[in-house]
C-alpha cells in the first residue's frame, strides 16, 4: 500500500508550469510574458525602495530610537514589554532562518516541523504591537500606530534588497540591529515628538 504511494506522482498533467504553457503560444506571447515578468519585479523593487526610504526618513526626521530610550513621558513598562515580545520573534524567526536551515540542514518547511510557531509567533507580535502602542502614545499621539506600520513594511521590505539564503537572513539580523544605533548618528533630538 505505502510502495504505491511512493510511485506516485508528486503532480498531475494538469498541474503545468510557465515553460510548459509557453510551447503552446506565439512567439509574440513568449515575448510579451517575459516582459510582464520584468515589469512585476522592476515595480517590487520600486515599491520596497519607497517602503524603505519612509522608513529612514521617518527615523531620522522623529529620531526615533534617541526618543525612545530618553523621552520622560514614554511608557518605560509598555516598551519594556514591546522589546521582550519583539525579542522573542526575532529569536524565534534567528532559530528558524539560520539555526534550523543553515546549520542543522532541515529543509522541510518549519510550519510543518514546527506547527504552533506560527500562532505564538502571531499572538506575540500582536502584544508587542498593542505595548508599543501604549508606550509611543504619550510622545507622538495617533501617529505612533503609522510609525509602528511604516516600520513593519520597511522591515519587510529591505529583504527586496538582500541576497536570498542563509547570508541574507544574517543581514536582516544586522539592520534591524543596526537601526538601535541610528540616534547617535542624528544631529537632532527629533522633530516631530510632543513636548
Amino acid at each position: 500500500k505505502f510502495q504505491a504511494m511512493r510511485r506516485r506522482p508528486l503532480y498531475t498533467p494538469a498541474d503545468s508550469s510557465d515553460s510548459e504553457e509557453e510551447t503552446d503560444l506565439t512567439e509574440r506571447e513568449v515575448a510579451r510574458r517575459k516582459w510582464v515578468r520584468r515589469l512585476r519585479s522592476i515595480w517590487r523593487k520600486i515599491t520596497a525602495a519607497c517602503w524603505v526610504g519612509a522608513t529612514c526618513f521617518m527615523i531620522y526626521y522623529t529620531n526615533f530610537f534617541r526618543v525612545i530610550w530618553e523621552h520622560p513621558k514614554i511608557e518605560k513598562m509598555a516598551l519594556y514589554l514591546g522589546f521582550s515580545c519583539m525579542s522573542f520573534n526575532v529569536m524565534l524567526l534567528f532559530f528558524f532562518a539560520v539555526y534550523c536551515d543553515w546549520l542543522l540542514g532541515i529543509k522541510t518547511p518549519w510550519e510543518t516541523t514546527y506547527p504552533k510557531a506560527i500562532p505564538v509567533m502571531s499572538i506575540t507580535g500582536i502584544i508587542t504591537f498593542l505595548a508599543f502602542a501604549v508606550a509611543f502614545w504619550p510622545v507622538w499621539g495617533f501617529w505612533s500606530l503609522l510609525i509602528q506600520f511604516m516600520f513593519f513594511m520597511g522591515f519587510l521590505n529591505s529583504a527586496q534588497f538582500l541576497p536570498s539564503g542563509p547570508i541574507g537572513s544574517v543581514l536582516m539580523f544586522v539592520i534591524l540591529i543596526g537601526a538601535f544605533f541610528t540616534s547617535e548618528l542624528i544631529p537632532h533630538e527629533g522633530l516631530a515628538h510632543y513636548n
